[in-house]
């Protein structure tokens, strides 16, 4: 949204953007914001239909996500009857490719080559289609959503016993919740290639193409473009995407995606992406051309023609190379698991240099000059990309260089607590198989630990230096405290002890000893979260407060001054709460390893909610609770794609931890159950 909103300032345009308090960034770019109620109203037709009339806008843009691809909002905007206009391909258009079975269909209509597929409601269906003999069938297979997207709703199936749950997690992640199954081409030497297309409604050009083969769990985290594989390798991709285009007379950006061996040099169509891609950045760099300034150019009064804003010609080929390298909130070492965190202005500190850009929602806008004071959240409802590193130069090698000193350069400081990914980036650069150019869709994920550890030891050498070159000294804890900076993200289930005293400056009125000294009274309490919360305090915090009931330290008074020291806990037991933590050194306790929204849980589980009304006899108890290894307990939603949490053995559940229900937000280290372990059936011979 920023990147829309800064072409729509250098336009002139007055713009309007909405916002919820968990994502907010953008809108410090906007003349005018509108809050909205909560995350889901960022896909709500009607509702944004209806801020658009209200504040009196002209033009409804998208964005980037799972509205764009929805032929729902153009309809709405031309039966609203109101004089605005939809920033996108038309409700036709968009009809077919946001159905991957549809645009599948108008591929092989118009002889372009596609994968082996079909549609299905079942698991039957998959296991027929792969089950099935001749060219093209059986195993590996890969489940889609209709409309998934940013690698959601995708799952390699390798063989039957991966079916049933494969697809149910496609179906969860698809908005539709519509799935089709296809031949997985996932081989050594399956490259991901996308063409990038721009029409006016009746001629429509390509401005080259993109190779982002670099892909963790089916999402792009390095693009170059362009490809540097031969030009006669990529103009059959090039033909078909002008093909499909043209018979569409497809208006705005658009991004034709394909798959394309680079040892036989086969390729099939995947899908069409209708809106502006998170990579667009690159072929702006070889090209010189701004996207998203001529999209919005495409919609204004008058409908300008690609002739008229110089774009309708074929292409000069690039002389240079661009890459992308997004930087994302995750955790590597943890299957890229979402990091949440809060980032001030003073964490961050971005590259810059000759051929050094950086896109990034961690800003603010133009028109406020309060930067220094300026707070960024990373929560779970949303994307977990931080920012887009781009770099290009006259080589791919110059380029290459380049993204590695940009990456040498990226500082988030150490208090936001926010794992990143910059250590894959590092290593992705430095691998010669990235130089050489032997990358597929799978090489990121048959690689990382690899790749890992070769970009720890590339940035090793300047992790500890500040942007002088000098030794950052260490923060003192007063330091931190008087900052008065939200410097740590509470988490619900975050534990803490709570440790109170008498003033140092009153009079107690403590029981003495027979020496006339005060007897100690020491009041420990542990306190948990109930919500998430933001605060400035960091690890240790030390001051005074006030309290409701009666002080131990005074007599007569039902309320006093108390100081105190709160430090974070490392047990993890409590005894009341709507959240519990998992105790580390208790082999029963299941713990999630992530923080996220529950969306599905066992019936074992579910069965000891306090909600439950299920009837069990005694007799049948065990059997009720019982879960075999392998079982999903729990369902956990991070941005939007859904991990399952399984059963680490046979046993049976004796209890549920706390708050456990389905839509609650459970906490990386919560309880999710204590599993007592099934024993293991002894064989008796009678002889």
């Amino acid at each position: 949204a920023v990147r829309i909103l800064q072409s729509a300032y250098e336009l002139a345009w007055g713009t309007v953007a909405i916002y919820t308090e968990g994502d907010s960034s953008h809108a410090t770019f906007a003349d005018e914001a509108v809050k909205l109620d909560s995350s889901s109203d960022f896909v709500n037709v009607k509702a944004i239909v209806d801020i658009a009339t209200r504040t009196q806008c002209t033009h409804i843009h998208p964005g980037y996500g799972f509205l764009s691809e929805n032929p729902a909002l153009p309809l709405a905007v031309e039966q609203a009857h109101a004089s605005v206009v939809f920033i996108g391909p038309s409700p036709s258009t968009l009809r077919i490719a946001s159905d991957k079975m549809l645009t599948r269909e108008l591929a092989s209509s118009l002889g372009v080559r596609i994968a082996p597929g079909t549609r299905v409601a079942s698991e039957d269906d998959i296991l027929n289609f792969a089950g099935a003999e001749g060219p093209g069938q059986g195993y590996p297979v890969m489940i889609k959503a209709l409309d998934g997207g940013g690698g959601r709703g995708i799952r390699i199936v390798e063989g039957h016993s991966s079916v049933r749950d494969a697809f149910k997690r496609c179906l969860g992640e698809s908005p539709s919740r519509q799935v089709f199954v296809e031949k997985a081409l996932t081989g050594p030497g399956w490259k991901h290639i996308e063409v990038q297309v721009i029409g006016d409604g009746k001629t429509v050009n390509h401005l080259w193409e993109r190779e982002c083969s670099v892909q963790r769990r089916f999402q792009k985290i390095v693009e170059t473009a362009p490809s540097r594989l031969p030009r006669s390798a990529i103009q059959p991709l090039i033909d078909a995407s002008l093909k499909m285009a043209r018979h569409m007379q497809y208006k705005g950006l658009g991004t034709f995606e394909f798959l394309l061996n680079s040892k036989t040099f086969e390729w099939v169509f995947l899908e069409i992406n209708p809106r502006v891609q998170v990579e667009h950045t690159i072929t702006e760099e070889i090209t010189n051309v701004d996207l998203v300034r001529s999209q919005l150019l495409l919609f204004s009064p008058g409908n300008p023609t690609l002739s008229v804003l110089s774009l309708d010609s074929t292409p000069a080929l690039p002389s240079a190379f661009a890459i992308q390298l997004r930087l994302t909130a995750e955790d590597p070492q943890r299957n890229f698991q979402l990091s949440p965190g809060l980032f001030s202005a003073s964490d961050v500190s971005w590259p810059s240099g000759r051929g050094i850009r950086v896109d990034t929602w961690l800003a603010i806008g133009p028109d406020h000059s309060d930067y220094d004071i300026a707070e960024w959240t990373v929560g779970t409802d949303f994307d977990s990309l931080l920012s887009k590193i781009i770099v290009h130069g006259a080589s791919f090698l110059e380029a290459t260089q380049k993204g590695l000193s940009a990456l040498h350069q990226t500082r988030l400081g150490a208090k936001a607590k926010v794992k990143t990914n910059i250590s894959v980036l590092a290593g992705v650069l430095s691998h010669p198989d990235w130089v050489n150019g032997a990358v597929d869709t799978l090489w990121l994920e048959r690689k990382l630990g690899e790749i890992i550890k070769r970009g720890d030891e590339i940035l090793k050498p300047r992790q500890n230096l500040s942007l002088g070159g000098i030794q950052r000294p260490k923060e003192s804890l007063t330091d931190a405290v008087q900052a008065g900076r939200n410097n740590i993200i509470l988490q619900p289930g975050s534990l803490f002890h709570l440790t109170l005293s008498p003033p140092s400056n009153s009079v107690s009125s403590l029981p003495q000893s027979s020496d006339g000294t005060n007897e100690q009274h020491t009041l420990k309490h542990t306190v948990t979260l109930t919500s998430i919360a933001q605060n400035a305090f960091p690890d240790v915090l030390s001051g005074t407060i006030s309290s409701s009931f009666p002080s131990p330290f005074t007599s007569g008074s039902s309320s006093t001054s108390i100081s105190f020291t709160l430090t974070r806990s490392t047990s993890a037991t409590v005894s009341t709460g709507s959240v519990e933590l998992a105790d580390p050194n208790d082999p029963r306790h299941v713990a999630a390893p992530m923080t996220g929204k529950i969306v599905e849980i066992h019936p074992a589980l579910a069965a000891l909610q306090p909600s439950s009304s299920a009837s069990v006899h005694t007799a049948d108890l065990n059997d009720v609770h019982r879960v075999r290894q392998g079982d999903p307990l729990v369902v956990l939603s991070v941005m939007k794609m859904e991990n399952v949490i399984s059963a680490p053995y046979d046993g049976t559940v004796e209890r549920i931890g706390t708050g456990l229900q389905t839509g609650a937000i459970l906490a990386e280290g919560s309880l999710i159950c204590v599993l007592e372990r099934q024993p293991s059936r002894r064989l008796t011979s009678h002889l």
